[in-house]
């Protein structure tokens, strides 16, 4: 809070009623514990039972399934099986963690001293990314006017966050935008038939990972005895080159995973058995895919990319800003289509096998 300019002074006075630490950040805190939490809980699930009556379920593409309907399995016994089953893996695991884990073992690291940089101490793991984003900031800090930014600190444990849960909140009507699809869609993309948000996503893990291992930069160091500043670039190098390398190579798994269903569809199913043809050469035998998983198959919709020309005269800018990207989303793609196949792959038995 302190390195926010100018008013982060007074969030923080606000906050701890005074200088830091305070004495009333316990009693504030103890409120927001048994009464805004609690209700702001029941809130959000109110709202997505909401939504779920609104919205109705998603489900996976299949035969009879549409975006107006919900196809389900009956309570008993199917639904009732698989809910028993995950209750039981549940608390299988509990029960073994509860047995073997220990919870916070402070007496591993013995008592709190203030020479030692490191006691092996590591924060939650869902700020476990924010303690990695600050050990990698370099040490940056301007003072404008006055007032001294601490680049430092603001970057990594401000901005970054707000920029995070930005970008997860506006990347649906971002990419609506960029399709210019503003229907309802109920049925659940395959991560292989979206390359590039499927891409994204997985630079998104990279990006998050990288600054998870970060956050234990200290403790990795010690235990495989490397070099804690070596490592430090090594995570700080890998922040800028392995998102973008994750995304280049998902995008590319999916093209190769869809142009290999576009192939399924067109030849059938391996079955491993070698046949000589009329020629004297040898083919592979294709067995006909069942009616469920072509349709599944081709299932997959694509649109096709906006026109390079602005469609709005007033923001040309914007409409080839648009096209762009709509080029980028769906410009590479393995479009679904049954050829006719080669006689070679027809699956004939030949004149051995008649």
């Amino acid at each position: 809070m302190l390195s926010i300019p100018v008013v982060g002074t007074y969030i923080s006075m606000f906050v701890f009623g005074g200088e830091y630490p305070g004495e009333d950040f316990i009693p504030r805190l103890y409120s927001v514990h048994i009464l805004l939490v609690p209700g702001l809980l029941l809130a959000l699930v109110t709202l997505h039972l909401v939504l779920v009556f609104y919205l109705k379920h998603t489900q996976w593409a299949g035969r009879g399934r549409t975006g107006r309907n919900a196809v389900g399995k009956p309570m008993f016994p199917q639904f009732m099986t698989n809910s028993t089953g995950l209750f039981f893996m549940v608390s299988g695991v509990l029960t073994v963690l509860a047995a073997v884990a220990q919870i916070n073992p402070v007496w591993v690291y013995g008592p709190y001293r203030t020479d030692v940089i490191s006691a092996g101490s590591q924060p939650d793991w869902y700020v476990g990314f924010l303690e990695g984003s600050l050990r990698l900031m370099p040490p940056f800090e301007t003072s404008v006017a006055g007032h001294t930014v601490m680049w430092n600190v603001l970057v990594p444990a401000v901005l970054l966050p707000l920029l995070l849960f930005a970008v997860l909140y506006a990347y649906p009507f971002f990419e609506r935008w960029v399709t210019g699809d503003h229907g309802e869609h109920h049925l659940c993309d395959r991560p292989r038939d979206k390359p590039v948000r499927t891409g994204l996503g997985v630079a998104g893990i990279v990006f998050y990972a990288v600054l998870l291992l970060a956050g234990g930069n200290d403790i990795l160091a010690h235990t495989f005895d490397l070099s804690l500043n070596v490592l430090t670039w090594v995570f700080r190098i890998s922040l800028v080159v392995l998102p973008p390398a994750a995304f280049m190579v998902t995008k590319r798994v999916c093209l190769a995973m869809q142009e290999s269903e576009r192939e399924r569809l067109a030849e059938g199913e391996e079955t491993g058995e070698l046949r000589q043809t009329l020629a004297g050469g040898y083919a592979e035998a294709h067995a006909p895919l069942d009616a469920e998983e072509r349709y599944v198959l081709r299932s997959r919709k694509e649109p096709e990319p906006l026109a390079r020309t602005a469609p709005d005269e007033e923001a040309p800018h914007v409409g080839r800003l648009r096209a762009t990207l709509s080029e980028w989303y769906y410009g590479d793609r393995v479009d679904v289509e049954e050829p006719e196949p080669e006689p070679s792959s027809s699956g004939s038995p030949g004149e051995l096998g008649r």
